[in-house]
């Protein structure tokens, strides 16, 4: 969709240089009947330019696209009403690139979950935090044989004890078995002392935009999703779904920042010799899972019966984790999927694939 978008705006804008092409005698266009001044040509230049460059920022995925495409289509739209009889139907293409720049306008508003998530941010990130010191294997040693093995595996030794992460990621997600796969892209940042979680997710459903927000903040948790930035769809609260984002804090930490696992009220029980039933507790709630390894120590495995859906059923969550490989100087699983294990069988609401993580931030 991105792609086939900027292949439109890119297409307007090599139309937009008709107009010059007259003006500067470049070619001989008879089906542009309107005399254009030299004026004219150069502000239809200029108006190409613009969009051209919005183009490219939109097929290489970057934010500033709608800087130039906002002055482009402003001034698109102001020439074609001065060649109206030769230049109307490129409204159209105006309309149809003015429809994101009207939703990133509302994202950029105070009670847009854009600006709730980082005015959320900002405030967690300024909070004052210990020093992190660097990880020690005495202090691995207060942990169970399996625990140690993963976090020497993962390179927590010699790095500092983690205090916040920042991850972003690529998803696919889905609202049951059968549903169409929505393609996402999400933020989340997570803090331990105390803990905290913010997440904020843009999905597409059919072309129609998605925005999802969890917040998990001072002991509450609330997770809301809107239609175009703008309808209410979602609007959950309370201590069940606190219950529930605990549950995903405590996944976070054993597979985004498992050394934080050293500063955070974890314990632990052998089950097998690759499996561990950890508890974690946060907000007045004390939540479990299993936690599986493989032979060589990667965790493979998340499965907790305390994590309830949104319609309220509480059924095992379970989050497969693979693809290991080194990101910010850690080795992670960087694709995971989450999971209901329904009576029918299990399946995958939810596909993850990390493109960036960053620890001890402060920004």
């Amino acid at each position: 969709m991105r792609i086939v978008f900027a292949l439109l705006i890119a297409l307007h804008a090599l139309i937009h240089l008709f107009a010059p092409a007259k003006a500067f005698g470049w070619a001989q266009l008879s089906q542009l009947r309107t005399p254009i001044s030299a004026l004219g040509g150069s502000l239809w230049l200029v108006a190409a330019v613009l969009l051209a460059g919005a183009a490219l920022g939109v097929a290489r995925g970057a934010p500033w696209w709608w800087w130039l495409a906002l002055p482009g289509v402003v001034l698109s739209q102001f020439l074609i009403t001065q060649m109206w009889s030769d230049a109307r139907f490129g409204t159209v293409a105006n309309l149809l690139i003015a429809i994101p720049l009207v939703l990133l306008a509302l994202d950029h508003r105070p009670s847009s979950f854009r600006s709730r998530f980082a005015h959320d941010r900002d405030l967690l990130l300024a909070r004052a935090t210990a020093p992190a010191p660097l990880v020690t294997e005495t202090d691995l040693a207060v942990l169970p044989p399996l625990m140690q093995r993963y976090l020497r595996r993962v390179g927590a030794v010699g790095r500092p004890h983690v205090r916040n992460v920042r991850v972003r990621f690529e998803a696919q997600m889905r609202g049951s078995a059968t549903a169409a796969w929505m393609p996402s892209t999400a933020t989340q940042y997570e803090f331990f002392s105390p803990p905290a979680r913010l997440f904020y997710m843009n999905a597409t459903r059919s072309g129609v935009p998605l925005d999802v927000l969890h917040r998990y903040v001072d002991g509450a948790a609330m997770f809301q999703v809107r239609m175009a930035s703008l309808f209410p769809m979602v609007n959950e609260g309370g201590p069940a779904l606190t219950r529930a984002e605990t549950v995903t804090l405590m996944n976070d930490v054993v597979v985004l920042a498992p050394a934080a696992v050293l500063d955070l009220p974890f314990t632990w029980q052998r089950a097998t010799d690759r499996t561990l039933e950890a508890t974690f507790a946060n907000a007045g709630h004390t939540v479990s899972a299993s936690l599986t390894f493989d032979a060589d120590g990667d965790l493979v495995g998340f499965i907790s019966n305390d994590r309830k859906q949104v319609a309220g059923r509480n059924i095992p969550w379970s989050t497969p984790i693979s693809d290991y490989r080194v990101v910010d100087g850690i080795r992670i699983g960087t694709h995971g999927e989450t999971n209901w294990v329904d009576p029918a069988g299990e399946w995958t609401y939810g596909k993850f694939d990390i493109r960036s993580v960053a620890y001890n931030i402060d920004r």
